[in-house]
């Protein structure tokens, strides 16, 4: 009699960092954070869905389609509807905030988005390998960038609006005329941006700045500092974002 054993094959792999556990919660020290990807566009996923997923129709309608569901999709979500989409995931509205009675006023902006994860999915999520990279380091490092305005992570941009940064030693500090914080285009060139409104907020850990008039297109965050957490440094030292961040 034959023996028949589940093949659990590994479909994707992320790679994370260690980053120092501020929090204190649980027993390990560190906690991991999933390496920033690119953002993808419709268009990206519909080219993917075509040259790799093998889909069998048109490139231009499978995008003209899918911007259409988008847009469908939000205008039933903006009316209160829960939307499922394939038992992968669902999106519904939820209302934040505390009231005193019938007769408060509920504002828009405590009107949000949120997540839930189906079955499908959780069950994809358990053939995903997630490739440890090591500890980040007490070294100076961007961990997240927020785009205030759209609460988006590591993704979007608004210019005139703010961006919340996190991470380490980042503190813009130094006479070195090179000293800033800077959005780096993806253009040809790569032309750069300085950020040249006060900043809101400048922490080792922490920058509140006011994201500058950016054209459209993909950018990456650098901060020229000479900050060291003490002793100030010599030569002016770049850290580097890693994740792609896009203006529409």
């Amino acid at each position: 009699m034959a023996i028949i054993e589940e093949i659990n094959e590994v479909l994707h792999k992320i790679e994370a960092k260690l980053y120092p556990n501020y929090l204190g919660k649980g027993e390990g020290a560190y906690v991991a954070k999933a390496k920033p990807e690119a953002p993808l566009s419709i268009e990206d996923i519909c080219a993917s869905a075509k040259n790799r997923g093998g889909f069998p129709g048109q490139y231009e309608t499978l995008v003209e389609c899918s911007h259409a569901l988008i847009n469908e999709t939000v205008y039933q979500l903006l009316d209160g509807f829960s939307v499922q989409m394939g038992g992968f995931f669902s999106i519904h509205t939820r209302v934040s905030g505390t009231y005193h009675g019938a007769h408060d006023h509920i504002g828009a902006e405590n009107l949000h988005l949120a997540f839930r994860t189906l079955g499908r999915l959780k069950e994809l999520l358990l053939k995903v390998e997630i490739e440890n990279e090591g500890v980040a380091g007490d070294s100076a490092y961007i961990d997240e960038i927020v785009d205030v305005h759209t609460d988006s992570l590591n993704s979007l941009l608004t210019p005139g609006k703010m961006a919340h940064i996190l991470g380490n030693k980042i503190k813009v500090d130094g006479n070195d005329p090179a000293v800033g914080l800077w959005f780096v285009s993806e253009a040809a060139g790569n032309p750069r941006t300085r950020v040249t409104e006060n900043l809101g907020i400048n922490k080792g850990s922490e920058i509140m700045a006011e994201i500058p008039a950016l054209t459209p297109g993909t950018y990456r965050l650098e901060i020229v500092t000479q900050y060291a957490g003490g002793t100030p440094l010599k030569e002016p030292r770049t850290i580097k974002g890693e994740p792609v961040l896009t203006v529409s």
